[in-house]
């Protein structure tokens, strides 16, 4: 299992964070002063619910401490672990016990705001000095439905390759250069699989498939904006999964056993497995791991320049009696100092532009050295459909995809089941 030590790295995030709100430092066009404002608003007790393991926890329980050592109000952070977030997130809805401030996946939050449970978020932060122009446009986009941006995205993730130096030092493989081919990333596999160590990993989920069937020349859905269907069949996204498919067979991943005793993440640690491929998400925990030592690289491509975009946002609850206070919280958590706690963390790529390029994440005397890598992927973004119907697609196409490469059940056989259980659920959902 993961090993939880996550004290010394996010203790110094906070005491940078002190800092910060000691020099008075300013937010993006003066939000951060307006979000800790001491009027009574401002010191309304507010509960915040977010999907952390307890390394990212410690970051955002250090966004607290900033926000309430500034001069911010009472916040009683939830933390629930990535499996159970948006369960208990229901529960709270339907009980009417739900959490002021809640962080979401842009995949999942269509289905909240179908329900009404979502405030838009966008003329309260405007009120609280946020310039939209700061911010990289990519997940604010994401987070715009039925045309207002309803939570305001903290991130601009990308997927990365994960690999560990040692292992590929010790295998004499040379470390991935920008714009690496699939061939290349499945050659270095190959020779990084040796005695107990596979080369790499590989998630079946359909966010770690899209950026390279989109490579390919696919596409995942007919119409990202509005899906009737899925379309992994058609040649490009086959392609793509098939070059997947061939790379398990080949013996560079671990087997199904492996996978279900132990998780991608664990394995990386250990160094069981050299590469998988993840977003910003794992990085609190990956730089507390003892003796590990690791980089990111820009996804492989099998044509054309692709990644896909990770990123969750701050809402708040329709129902929610302290709006004005989880507003200033918000503006403060996306404004400059919030942003610095949380990338000095390891656990966000800023959305907001000044933060992302500047040292407290670019700083290559922190893991990863190559932070770089999650801009250069900007302009290749794209992302999966935001619909309230998507969560269930993307559980079926996982579900079936696991089939295909940890039980090998014939790739076509796959994609057929996927289109019967899916494509209903899209056509109705549109």
């Amino acid at each position: 299992m993961r090993r939880r030590r996550w004290g010394s790295a996010i203790a110094g995030a906070a005491v940078v964070a002190a800092g910060l709100v000691a020099c008075g430092d300013p937010g993006p066009s003066g939000g951060d002063e307006a979000a800790a404002g001491g009027g009574a608003a401002a010191t309304a007790p507010i509960t915040f619910q977010v999907k952390a393991e307890p390394e990212e926890a410690a970051v955002y329980r250090s966004l607290v401490t900033a926000y309430q050592g500034s001069g911010g109000g009472d916040v009683e952070m939830i933390p629930v672990g990535r499996k159970d977030h948006l369960t208990r997130l229901s529960t709270a809805f339907a009980s009417g016990d739900a959490p002021d401030v809640f962080l979401i996946n842009y995949r999942e939050y269509a289905p909240f705001v179908q329900r009404g449970a979502v405030e838009p978020i966008g003329p309260m932060l405007t009120e609280n000095g946020m310039n939209r122009s700061d911010y990289y446009e990519e997940p604010l986009k994401a987070f715009t439905y039925e045309g207002d941006l309803q939570c305001m995205p903290q991130n601009i993730s990308s997927l990365v390759v994960y690999w560990n130096t040692k292992l590929f030092a010790a295998a004499g493989v040379e470390a991935p250069k920008p714009g690496w081919t699939w061939d290349q990333f499945a050659s270095a596999a190959a020779s990084l699989t040796k005695g107990a160590v596979k080369g790499v990993g590989i998630d079946p989920s359909i966010t770690r498939m899209a950026p390279l069937i989109w490579s390919r020349g696919g596409t995942v859905v007919d119409d990202t904006a509005k899906p009737t269907r899925t379309t992994l069949h058609e040649p490009g996204a086959r392609a793509a999964l098939q070059e997947v498919v061939d790379l398990i067979a080949s013996g560079s991943t671990p087997s199904k056993e492996q996978m279900a005793a132990q998780g991608l993440e664990e394995q990386f640690m250990t160094g069981k497995i050299a590469m998988f491929m993840s977003s910003r998400v794992e990085v609190p925990a990956l730089r507390e791991q003892k003796g590990l030592e690791f980089d990111v690289a820009g996804l492989p491509s099998l044509g054309q320049p692709a990644s896909v975009l990770h990123s969750d946002a701050y809402c708040i609850a329709a129902g929610s009696p302290n709006k004005e206070a989880a507003a200033k919280f918000i503006a403060y958590a996306v404004g400059q100092q919030g942003q610095t706690v949380t990338a000095l963390g390891g656990r966000t790529v800023p959305s907001l532009r000044s933060v992302a390029t500047s040292p407290a994440f670019l700083s290559p005397d922190r893991a990863p050295a190559s932070s770089q890598v999650f801009l250069d992927a900007i302009p290749h973004l794209q992302h999966t459909p935001v619909t309230p119907v998507w969560p269930e697609v993307e559980d079926i196409m996982g579900t079936q995809l696991q089939r295909a490469f940890e039980d090998r059940v014939p790739l076509d056989e796959v994609i057929s089941e996927i289109r019967s259980q899916a494509d209903p659920l899209l056509a109705k959902g549109s």
